[in-house]
């Protein structure tokens, strides 16, 4: 009896061990190095950008700078290199809004005073930046400044009068598909970073109305707040 339970001891004793030695082997086979995160090669995620443009000189100061508006929702993919540089990529879609002053002396687009004018331009736009990050940090975005160019197909240009009418409504008058408003535009981009949030700023190096149309040229400068979307 004693012989027939040191045996059944041992051959548990056996099992045991093996199954702890193959569990151990399968564990180390299948651990993967993770290469997804926001400091890992690939990351990619959705962001949200609230910002206003400003005129740089005189000549074009006929915009409300606090109530002219660009909305932008985009998707970016960053390549990490090492552990200060990566590249990357962004697509958005933007929503711009140029409110006009309506003051005398009013020339843009012409002399007629009304309640509210704007130019809408809405774009799809596809950009490429250099990161540099800056300071050390885990897997997380951290403290970055992106520089970059971008490029816009502006599929819809519109300008928009409303005035109130004798019975107090409101009557609005939309133009698009303006000939004079560039279908193409292009610029440079920086960004200033930490982790989800970022200070923006974009300066339009081409015109955005047409040599033809004579006005002068909409403000290039659009600077703002970003927000990105991810855990």
């Amino acid at each position: 009896m004693k012989k027939i339970l040191l045996g059944f001891f041992a051959l548990l004793s056996m099992t045991v061990f093996s199954q702890e030695v193959l569990f151990s082997r399968d564990v180390k086979a299948d651990t993967v190095r993770p290469t997804k995160g926001p400091n890992l090669k690939h990351f990619n995620h959705q962001y949200l950008a609230l910002s206003s443009p400003f005129f740089t000189n005189e000549d074009v100061d006929f915009i409300k700078p606090g109530a002219s508006l660009v909305v932008d929702y985009g998707y970016r993919y960053k390549r990490r290199l090492n552990n200060t540089f990566a590249l990357g990529l962004d697509f958005s879609f933007n929503w711009a809004a140029y409110k006009v002053k309506q003051e005398d002396g009013k020339t843009v687009p012409d002399t007629v005073i009304n309640d509210k004018e704007k130019y809408k331009v809405n774009s799809m736009t596809p950009a490429m930046y250099l990161r540099i990050n800056v300071g050390r940090r885990g897997n997380f975005v951290g403290k970055y400044l992106d520089l970059g160019a971008y490029g816009s197909w502006n599929w819809k240009k519109a300008h928009v009068t409303s005035n109130k009418n004798a019975q107090d409504e409101w009557v609005k008058v939309s133009v698009s598909r303006l000939d004079y408003v560039e279908s193409f535009s292009y610029g440079a981009l920086a960004r200033i970073g930490f982790n989800r949030y970022a200070l923006t700023a974009r300066y339009r190096l081409s015109n955005l109305f047409t040599e033809k149309s004579g006005l002068p040229e909409l403000p290039r400068l659009t600077a703002g707040l970003e927000f990105g979307i991810f855990k």
